[in-house]
C-alpha cells in the first residue's frame, strides 16, 4: 500500500523495485492506486479515508484471487501502513502486517507537514489538496489504539530511524496481546521532503528485509 501526496512519488521507484524483487523469487504481488491518486478515478478534492480502505479491502480480495491462495501478507509504507493496518483487522486471511515507516498518528503527522496549525477548508500540501473532510479522517487515525482493537495479526514494524512513535505502537501491540516486532533500519526516510529534482527514495537495506522476510515465508 502506497503512501499519500507527495510522497507517492518518492517511494514509487522503491515500491517498482521491491515488487521486480519478489516476482523473481516466485512471490504474487499487487500494487494498486487509491481512489482519486495515481492512475485512479476521481479528483484528489473527492478522497476519503473510508473509500481509501475500501480500496485497500478490494485489493485483499483481488489478491487473493489471483494468486489463488487463502492467506496473504500486506505491506504498507507511511499513510499506506495505516490503511493497510486499519483495513486488514478483520481481515483472517491477512497472515501478517509488515508496517514500513508508519504513520502512526494523524495529529502527530499534521504537527509535522502543517506547523502553522489546521487551517479551514482544502489545503495544499506539498502540491496536492487535503480536504477539511480528508484531514478528519486523517486525524481520526492513532494506530496505538485503534490496532490494540480486533484480530490478533502479527505485526512487524520496518523504521528507518528510532522514533518514539515506533516504540510506542510495538509496545501498545504487545500490551494488547497482539505479536509484534520492531526493526530500526538506519536509511534514507525523508518520505516528505521536498526534492526540487524530483528524485526518488530506493532505501536498499529495508527493501532487502522485506523481500527476505517476506520470501522466507513463502519457502
Amino acid at each position: 500500500c502506497y503512501p499519500i501526496g507527495s510522497e507517492y512519488l518518492r517511494a514509487h521507484r522503491a515500491f517498482r523495485q521491491l515488487n521486480t524483487l519478489l516476482n523473481r523469487g516466485g512471490t504474487h504481488v499487487l500494487r494498486f492506486d487509491y481512489s482519486c491518486t495515481g492512475d485512479s478515478a476521481g479528483a484528489g478534492v473527492e478522497a476519503s479515508v473510508p473509500e481509501w480502505l475500501d480500496d485497500v479491502d478490494w485489493a485483499i480480495d483481488e489478491l487473493l484471487d489471483t494468486a489463488g491462495t487463502d492467506s496473504i501478507d500486506v505491506v504498507g509504507l507511511r499513510w499506506g501502513a495505516a490503511f493497510a493496518a486499519l483495513a486488514a483487522r478483520e481481515r483472517d486471511e491477512v497472515r501478517r502486517l509488515i508496517l514500513w515507516d508508519p504513520v502512526v498518528s494523524g495529529s502527530e503527522y499534521f504537527d509535522e507537514v502543517l506547523p502553522e496549525g489546521p487551517p479551514t477548508g482544502t489545503v495544499g500540501i506539498e502540491g496536492y489538496p487535503f480536504t477539511e473532510g480528508l484531514r478528519e479522517g486523517l486525524l481520526g487515525v492513532d494506530l496505538r489504539r485503534q490496532l490494540a482493537e480486533g484480530r490478533a495479526i502479527p505485526t512487524d514494524i520496518v523504521a528507518a530511524d528510532d522514533r518514539p512513535s515506533f516504540h510506542e505502537l510495538s509496545a501498545a501491540l504487545i500490551e494488547a496481546g497482539r505479536p509484534s516486532r520492531l526493526d530500526v533500519v538506519p536509511s534514507p526516510g525523508d518520505w516528505s521532503q521536498v526534492d526540487p529534482f524530483g528524485d526518488a527514495l530506493i532505501p536498499q537495506d529495508i527493501i532487502r528485509i522485506l523481500v527476505e522476510r517476506l520470501q522466507d515465508d513463502d519457502a
